[in-house]
This record gives C-alpha cells, structure tokens and sequence, in this order.
C-alpha cells in the first residue's frame, strides 16, 4: 500500500530577516543626496521628489543586493553584526546626506535664477518627508508584493500534481525556488498586461485630441493640403496638420521683414489617417506636390514633424521668410502622442516615415527636368531631426546627405540620432556639446541663438545642427546608467551648472526626468523658437540675405505664429 508523498512545506523567512538591509539603508543614502545634485535642468517640487524616491530606492536595491550576495560567502555569511553596529552605518551616510539637503535646495535656486525658470523653492523638511513617506510606502508596496508571491507560490504548491513533484525531490530548495519564480513571472505577465492595455488608453486619448476639429476652420486654404480639390481631406488632416495648413505666411507679412518682394507660399501635409502604411502616405503627399506645381518652385521642403504631427510656427515662417514665399513645404504626419512618449515606445515608426517620404520626395524630384528642380531643404525639429536622419545609414558622410539635400536644418536630434551620434563621436575637436564635424566647412553646431555664427554667412554650411548643452532629449540616453557623457567633460556646455556630476544610475534618472518637465523658456532644454531665425538662414543663405534681415526675422517671429494679411 503506497503512501501519499507529505508535502513539504515552503521555507519561511525568520522576522530578523523581514527587517530593512543594512546595506541597503546605506546605500539609501548615497542614492538620496546623489538625487539632489543638478541635473540639466531645475525640478519643480513633484519631480524632484520623484526623483528623490527613486534614488533612494534605486540605492536601497543596489545595497540590499550587494549585502546578499556578500552574505553568500561562508567568511561573511558565518558573522555575527551586533546591533549597534547594524544602526551606526546607515546613521554616518544619512547624516551628511540630510545636512547636504538644503545645499542642494539652494542649488537648485541658482539654476533657476539662471535659466530664467522661476519656481517656489522647498524647505528642506518638505522634502525629506515627503521622500521618506515615499520610500517607504513604495518599500512596502515591494515587499508586500513579495509576501503575496510566496502566498500564491504556497497555495499552487498544494495542488495534487504539484504537490507529488515537490515531494518527490531529493532537495527541496531549487523546486521551491522554481515555483515561486514561477508564480512571479505569472504576476510580471498580469502587470504587463495591465501596462499594456493602458499604454493603447493613452494613446486613444491622444488619437481623440488628433481628431478634434473644434475651433478649426478650413478657411483661406488657398491651394494649401485640406482645401476643396486637395488629395488629402480637412476632417482627417490631423489636428496639426490642420494649424499648420491654415496659417500660411501672407506675402505682405514677408515682405514687411524682407523688404523684398514676396510670394504665397503653399503648404501641404498628409495626416496619419489618411495612409495605412508610410508608402501609402508618401504617395499621397507626392500626388500632393504634383496638384500644387510644387516642381515649379524655387525651393521645397521637406518638414520632418514631431511626435504629434506638430509643425513648429517659428520654422515654417522662417523657411517661408527666408525663401521669400516661393517654396512648398510638405510634412507627413506617423503618429499623435508627444515626441518622448514616440521616443520610449516606438522610435522606429518616425524613421520608417521620414526614410520612406524622403526617398519618394527625391524620386519625384529626380524624375523632373533639370530646370523644373526645385531646391531641396530638409528641416528635422525633435523626433522628426532623428526620423530625418534614418534615411542615411550611419556611415554616411555630411558630403553625401548634401549631395541629396544641399540645405540641412536639424534641431534638437534626440541622443539616438544616428547622423547627430555619429558625427559627434567621430568629432574632429571641440567639446562634445559643440563639435567640430569634419573640418567644419559643411556641418556646423549652433548652442545658441546669439551666437556670433548664427549672424555669419560669409562661409556659411549646407548642414545646421541646434542643440542645447541642456536639453535633456538630446543627451539621454542608456549608456548613462553605467557610464560618465563626454558632454559633462570641462568645459561644460552653456546652460550646464557647474555641480552637476556624473554617477551611476542617478544620472540616468536626472536627465530621463527632465525629458518630461517642460516649460522652459527659449534657448533653454528643448525650446528651440529663439534659434529658427538664425539657424534656418545660415542653411538656406539666399542671394541677398543679410544678418540684418536674420535679426529683423527673429524679432519678428513671435509676432508671427498666426499671420493674416
């Protein structure tokens, strides 16, 4: 007669070992001050506590691990710490990083003073317990979270077939340790499923917005995208797209800063619904340029939008001044959500888009006789400058992107930019916030807008890269986590404060947080309206502009972001 196997029963942890690492409450601390340091820009009060949650976690996790792995070794494991000693090592870190609190605090009011970006300052109290209520509530939300995988691993270990494979094994403690692994892999799927599911919620929400017609009138299109005749209808234009088509430049507006004769410009846009695939919107917007005799312009652009289809008013009244008029701007449209939510998701969708538009562009335009070839200008803003830039292979040289597009504006290119990667690394000289690409005659890097060579146009490039020393977009990325940036190399760039340092993981978390602050003024983070003037001018360089004409556009364009005539 078989007897029925005795189910051993889970190993249960003892209380000591319940209790917070010591280890990890050390490193807590480094986490904690290193959190406080600058970053490339100044926090408002709920991203800087965020950003001190994590990195008191983010240290409590790495000290933890650490002082598990040390207690696996039979020398370290086999000692005994007495008490007083369990509570003085946290004690000597979180002292100094408590006193270091309002240093920080006052740092981060020297930041905002100088970037012109005022905010309330916190006292010291508030944020040391709104991070502690913080932390801890996330600490017991981990372990509770543990507690209910175990339960879960404990209850799956009583059903019948379970329960004989646990009880048929000689040593118990790698099935048990597989069980539970088991059953967390199972909570890991839930949760991502749940992310999932309201990742597509929030994209909804945006595809709503990007519907919405209200307050958009289809009035004074001229021959713009979204006119009556026009291949690609008002209603499914897209809410950008809609702006950007309805608020062409006026020849009198042009003419007023130019003080030369001007002509209506034409833009055309196809919105994401308007194709299912980005070839399908490509041909669209080739069809496009046909119906509005775009080949018989002196210049065409093509505009490489951002995340939401945004056009930004400052370059395209720009490129429109600047080509006095007689240019066709064309703008395709690959998704509704803001640029870092693309970034994060999908940056792939922005390449296959821009590639694929840009080769149709050049086609088109090689197809025509030579004297009805316009001038081609390629203009890449955020999201659209690294979409732009995929339609190169990282090879390839500033040489032959102007052998394709003699005029090259990219500003703001996200850190994965494959050009803006490249040609930074392989810089010739210069810091890596400026770089020297090349020998400098074809590529140049603007950090400001009152830079002296935003005004030269006396040996002017072909391609113009903007890009702040500051903005977070262009230099996060995820070698950060574990590697120091050439970019926080002396000299630091304009905008950069000097206590800013590099450490490990916090750094990652600084500058990944100020991708989604906002708010900053121009020529600060990724606010680019003050240098499209300058930069789109010194591209471009038509016969007969001048830097007095750059500075009568730049204070112009403010003025300008819905003209009339």
């Amino acid at each position: 007669m078989s007897s029925t196997p005795t189910v051993p029963a889970l190993p249960r942890r003892v209380v000591v070992r319940r209790l917070p690492s010591v280890a990890g409450l050390a490193v807590a601390a480094i986490g904690y001050a290193g959190a406080l340091t600058p970053s490339l820009l100044p926090h408002t009060l709920m991203f800087l506590i965020v950003l001190t949650t994590l990195g008191t976690l983010s240290g409590y996790a790495i000290g933890a691990t650490g002082g598990w792995l040390l207690r696996q070794l039979p020398s370290i494991g086999a000692l005994r710490w007495p008490t007083w000693l369990a509570v003085t090592v946290p004690a000597v870190l979180w002292v100094p990083a408590l006193v270091f609190t309002p240093i920080a605090v006052d740092w981060q009011g020297e930041q905002q003073s100088a970037l012109d970006m005022p905010a309330p300052l916190p006292s010291t109290v508030t944020v040391v317990v709104l991070t502690a209520i913080a932390s801890t509530l996330l600490l017991i939300a981990g372990r509770s979270l543990r507690l209910l995988t175990n339960t879960l691993a404990g209850l799956v270990g009583r059903i019948p077939p379970v329960s004989r494979w646990l009880g048929g094994q000689p040593k118990q403690r790698g099935p048990v340790a597989l069980l539970r692994f088991g059953v967390a892999s199972m909570l890991v799927v839930v949760a991502f499923g749940l992310l999932q599911f309201g990742l597509s919620r929030l994209i909804a929400s945006y595809d709503t917005v990007n519907a919405d017609t209200s307050g958009q009138s289809p009035d004074n299109l001229g021959i713009n995208s979204g006119s009556t005749g026009s291949l690609t209808p008002w209603d499914t234009l897209g809410r950008q797209g809609r702006s950007y088509v309805s608020s062409t430049m006026t020849p009198s507006s042009i003419t007023e800063i130019t003080g030369r004769p001007a002509q209506t410009p034409v833009r055309v846009y196809v919105g994401m619904q308007q194709g299912d695939t980005p070839q399908a919107r490509t041909d669209l917007a080739v069809r496009e340029l046909d119906r509005v005799n775009a080949w018989d312009r002196k210049y065409l652009v093509v505009f490489g939008v951002t995340g939401t289809g945004w056009v930004d008013p400052n370059a395209i009244n720009a490129l429109e001044t600047v080509t006095d008029g007689d240019v066709t701007t064309v703008a395709v449209q690959y998704s509704a959500v803001p640029s870092w939510i693309g970034f994060v998701i999908d940056p792939q969708t922005t390449i296959e888009q821009n590639d694929n538009t840009i080769d149709g562009v050049l086609a088109a335009w090689r197809a025509k006789p030579a004297d009805r070839r316009p001038e081609l200008i390629l203009f890449g803003q955020s999201l659209g400058a690294m979409g732009t830039q995929g339609a190169w292979g990282p090879d390839a040289t500033p040489a032959q992107v102007t052998d394709d597009f003699p005029h090259v504006v990219w500003v703001g290119p996200p850190a994965a930019s494959t050009l803006w990667a490249r040609w930074q690394a392989d810089r010739t000289g210069g810091p890596a916030w400026q770089p020297i690409i090349g020998n400098g005659q074809i590529t140049r890097v603007l950090v400001s807008a009152t830079d002296p060579a935003n005004l030269d146009t006396k040996s002017p490039p072909t391609i113009v890269f903007v890009a702040h020393a500051n903005d977070p977009v262009v230099y996060w990325e995820p070698s950060l986590l574990l590697s120091k940036p050439d970019w926080l190399d002396e000299p630091l760039g304009p905008g950069v404060m000097p206590q800013m340092r590099w450490i490990p993981v916090i750094t990652f978390l600084q500058v990944g947080m100020d991708l989604i602050s906002g708010g900053e003024p121009p020529e600060v983070g990724h606010n680019y309206s003050a240098n499209m003037a300058g930069s789109i001018a010194l591209a471009v360089d038509p016969p007969g502009w001048t830097a007095a004409k750059t500075r009568a556009l730049e204070a112009a364009l403010p003025t300008l972001l819905y003209p009339t005539d």
